[in-house]
């Protein structure tokens, strides 16, 4: 069963986290649309705004403390975060809470939280059973616009997979506030199948990168290939091999190998997009989104690999 502190520092890092992933995912409903298209477009972009006002709400509530690793494996905002969603209100004319960016950047991170007031487990709790509304609401949005695509009743500049990715990811979030909720600890078919869920969002996000990056950037799109062919090997193998403690390490070492490839490679094309050396056909949030997403998997893969360690 997970201790206070373990209750308060998994809520805060899920919600950061996630919360964001909701309000990025809205804003890219809210531009994937035709200017006619209000019905939707206006639906996430008050969805987005419900994101961001619960974010600030969580900032209240860590009174400037989040957990370390949170700051450590930049888990919610990266360097990137705030000049990529600069330059996404400059080209799409739009606005977003970058007050609230540069609050999150300014939290201090803690190994741990010593003696807090009773009172902040029922705030978190407030704020989780608020946060899986928004959640519920966000799939359903996403849910329906899905559905209109692949129906061809509704265009958008976006792809069905991409939708299939982000409900992937929110419905992940779900069984993570409701394993809070049950102040559920987790076993180790629970820490298998997160394992495998990050590898196969990695290698959802090298596909997206390569479909969405200038055709001319040759170098990056073989980097792309063959990251993701390795993925692919990877997935098939965490379905195949026999579950025993052995191929667990395995999996866990060959995961983290290709993490350390992916991340730096995103760090370089992120850079090189902010230069203006770099196109997407995408707002550069998706793309920090994207990285903030990889740094969440990896930060989950270190914490799998101690535990290996201590077993």
């Amino acid at each position: 069963m997970l201790s206070g502190d373990q209750f308060i520092r998994q809520s805060f890092n899920n919600g950061l986290f996630y919360l964001r992933n909701i309000r990025d995912y809205c804003v890219n409903i809210q531009l994937s649309f035709y200017e006619n298209n209000e019905f939707y477009s206006d639906r996430a972009k008050a969805l987005s705004k419900r994101c961001e006002d619960l974010g600030r709400k969580i900032v209240d509530a860590t009174e400037g403390r989040v957990p370390l690793e949170a700051i450590e494996y930049e888990l919610f905002v990266t360097q990137f975060t705030l000049p990529c969603e600069e330059l996404t209100e400059k080209l799409f004319g739009i606005t977003l809470a970058t007050d609230l960016t540069k609050e999150q950047m300014n939290l201090e991170g803690v190994s741990d939280f010593g003696n807090f007031p009773s009172t902040l487990l029922d705030t978190v709790q407030e704020i989780n059973q608020e946060a899986y509304s928004l959640a519920t609401e966000f799939i359903a949005l996403a849910s329906e616009i899905r559905e209109k695509l692949v129906k061809n009743e509704l265009f958008s500049y976006s792809y069905p997979s991409l939708y299939d990715y982000m409900i992937g990811n929110i419905e992940t979030y779900q069984n993570t506030l409701e394993r809070l909720q049950e102040k559920d600890l987790g076993d180790p078919i629970y820490v298998t199948n997160r394992e495998f869920n990050g590898n196969r969002m990695l290698y959802a996000i090298t596909l997206f990168l390569r479909g969405f990056l200038n055709t001319s950037e040759t170098h990056y799109l073989q980097e792309l290939n063959n990251l993701s062919a390795s993925y692919a090997t990877l997935l098939q193998d965490f379905q195949t091999l026999p579950l025993n403690p052995d191929n667990q390490v395995l999996l866990t070492r060959r995961s983290l190998a290709l993490i350390n490839q992916l991340r730096p490679l995103i760090q370089e094309m992120l850079q090189r997009l902010l230069d203006a050396r770099l196109y997407f056909i995408v707002e550069p949030l998706l793309i920090d989104q994207f990285y903030t997403d990889v740094n969440f998997v990896f930060y989950q893969l270190m914490e799998i690999e101690h535990a290996q360690e201590n077993f």
